[in-house]
């Protein structure tokens, strides 16, 4: 298929169905939300794939909002690279440059975002999982329907079902039951904090 017959194809496929693009970007940061998720989870010992449900995948993004900034700049960047290569194809004709023009190289230059972004996403994950493990977070106290006394402890994190806390002070992991709680509460920012973004 030529660079012409390409791009008149995929801009009438946008034509016609253009929720086909929302629709890929919603399941790509969807995706890179429930990664993250397990890459950060794993790190206390709890593999989200154990406790997630399919609301949970497709909740993912909406949970962690940075994804979608993720899933929009891999599109464009492949976007555009695609761009930059069918003009190398169109007007090169240097045999150093030229694997870069050929639509082989369009068709796995996607590799390239889907490697940045999972690294970006790891070593987040890393330097967030360093922080919970030196106490920040955000506290919670979680009470127990069938206890009297509310545990305190950091969130990790939430699905559909169930709730993920860490005690910094005995390094131990506790999943609770939605259904099991009785309440959860936790202290407002302070106002500088929220002016400052503290």
């Amino acid at each position: 298929m030529d660079r012409q017959k390409e791009t008149n194809l995929l801009t009438a496929t946008l034509r016609e169905h253009p929720a086909m693009l929302f629709s890929f970007i919603y399941v790509v940061a969807s995706t890179i939300g429930m990664f993250f998720s397990w890459d950060y989870l794993r790190r206390f010992g709890i593999d989200i794939f154990d406790y997630a449900q399919l609301s949970d995948f497709l909740l993912a993004s909406l949970k962690e909002p940075y994804t979608w900034l993720l899933a929009i700049s891999a599109v464009l960047l492949v976007a555009v690279d695609n761009a930059m290569s069918r003009r190398v194809e169109s007007r090169t004709r240097s045999p150093w440059i030229s694997w870069y023009g050929h639509p082989r190289y369009r068709s796995l230059n996607f590799l390239i975002a889907v490697f940045m972004v999972v690294l970006f996403l790891h070593v987040y994950a890393s330097v967030l999982a360093e922080d919970t493990f030196d106490g920040k977070g955000q506290v919670v106290s979680v009470k127990p329907v069938d206890e009297p006394r509310a545990k305190t402890a950091l969130l990790l994190g939430t699905t559909g079902q169930f709730l993920f806390l860490f005690d910094t002070r005995t390094r131990e992991v506790t999943v609770h039951l939605h259904e099991n709680i009785h309440s959860i509460s936790f202290s407002a920012p302070m106002e500088t904090d929220v002016n400052t973004g503290d």
